[in-house]
Parts: structure tokens; sequence; C-alpha cells
């Protein structure tokens, strides 16, 4: 069985291999990037994380330069423990710039959910207005190195939902290396304006694969100092009306 799967894996991956990616990457691993759609594209992610949990993500591009969307969040969706709901949450991104043709970058605004797994959870009397979501800013700016082209990401946000948490205001940083249909992305999270909370800051890793213009699949780790590793899988698809 196990044999079946590698050739049958190895087979999309060749095929892929002969198409150019057209999955932008909305998010890295567990922040956002400042790419939107194109107008009238939709993007459908469902991830899944530790202890079960679901998250899917639905966003619309009303414009070249804005997409809106929901996002939906189960914990303990798949195994033996009742699922818990999360209210939905509204997304949002509005690309501010594209830079100049001797200067590409990218500026975008938006609001997202905080953080992937339990720790995007918080404490709250309602047991069902739990995931962390929040204002962002951030900027994508393409390099050329080995004559290939790489995005280098970093922005700050902070948590306003459910509870407003100015102290958890964070920085990350990022960077994808597109390799054919294959894109290595790196990325270090949860960089607080606080040097005694070293400790918590994320360093991520993810494997992403681009199937047929209109699949992506994602494999993500997220790893920090003395804390247990979240592995998230996630399946992406793209279209338009």
């Amino acid at each position: 069985m196990k044999i079946k799967l590698a050739v049958c894996f190895s087979a999309l991956c060749l095929a892929a291999g002969t198409l150019e990616a057209a999955v932008p990457l909305i998010d890295a691993v567990n922040t956002q990037t400042a790419v939107t759609l194109k107008r009238g594209e939709f993007d459908v992610a469902v991830s899944a994380y530790d202890g079960g949990g679901l998250l899917n993500r639905n966003i619309l591009g009303v414009h070249d330069n804005v997409y809106l969307g929901v996002a939906f969040d189960a914990e303990n969706a798949i195994g033996e423990n009742n699922a818990k709901f999360n209210i939905p949450g509204v997304l949002g991104k509005v690309k501010i710039t594209d830079g100049w043709q001797d200067f590409p970058i990218l500026l975008a605004v938006g609001y997202d959910a905080f953080y992937a797994g339990r720790r995007g959870k918080a404490q709250n009397e309602n047991p069902y207005n739990r995931m962390i979501l929040g204002p962002y800013f951030t900027v994508t700016k393409p390099i050329y190195l080995f004559g290939q082209e790489q995005h280098l990401h970093t922005g700050i946000r902070t948590p306003i939902q459910p509870t407003y948490t100015p102290e958890d205001t964070e920085l990350y940083f990022g960077i994808d290396f597109p390799i054919g249909q294959f894109v290595p992305i790196f990325e270090i999270q949860r960089v607080f304006f606080d040097s005694n909370r070293l400790k918590e800051t994320l360093f991520n890793v993810g494997l992403r694969f681009d199937f047929f213009d209109h699949l992506a699949f994602e494999v993500d780790f997220m790893m920090g100092i003395g804390q247990k590793t979240n592995r998230m899988i996630v399946f992406e698809y793209l279209d338009r009306f």
C-alpha cells in the first residue's frame, strides 16, 4: 500500500512539474503575506492541526487588490472527543501597492486569524468565541538569488478578538523559495516586544506542493524552545467564477 501511494505521489509531482504554479501564497506557514487574489478568484483551504482540529478558510477576490472571506474552526473535529465549534471569523486583506518596476514591493493591511492549532485559542467566558483574530500590516519583497525568485515577508499584528491584548502584539519574518512546484517556507513568529518572552518565539517550516494550477498541498511544522511541535496539513483549492 505504501509503495502504491509513493508511486502515485511521484507521478503527481512529475505531472505537476510541467505546469506553471498558479496557487498564490496568501499566507506563509502561520502568518500573512501581502499577496492577494485577482478579482473573481476564490480560494478554499482546509487545515488539520494538533488535537484533531480543523480550520477552514474561504476567501473571494472582490478586486485585484482586495479579498474578503470567512474562517470556520472546529476543535477536536477528528477523533473520539466531542467537537467544539468556534464562532466564524471575518477575514480581509487590502494590498496598498505593488511597488515600482525597478523596486517591486508589496504592502498590505488586513484582518485574519492568529496561530494555527491550540495556540490560536484564547480562554474566554464564551466557549464558542475562542478563536484569536486581529489586524495586521505586512510586507512582501521579491528577491532574486541563484537565478530564481524568492520572497521575503515581514509584518506586525495585534490580537483584538475575543479580547484586546496589546501585550501580545508580535513581529514576524518569513521567506519562501519556489523551486518549480515545490515551495519550502521558513518563518519566525511570536517575536514580542518583551525580552523576557523570547522562549515563546516559534520557528516554523512549511513544505508546499502545487498541483495542476488549482491545488496545493502543504505540510507545516511549528516549533519553539521547550514547546511541543505543532504539525499541520493543509489542502488548498483555487479557482475563479
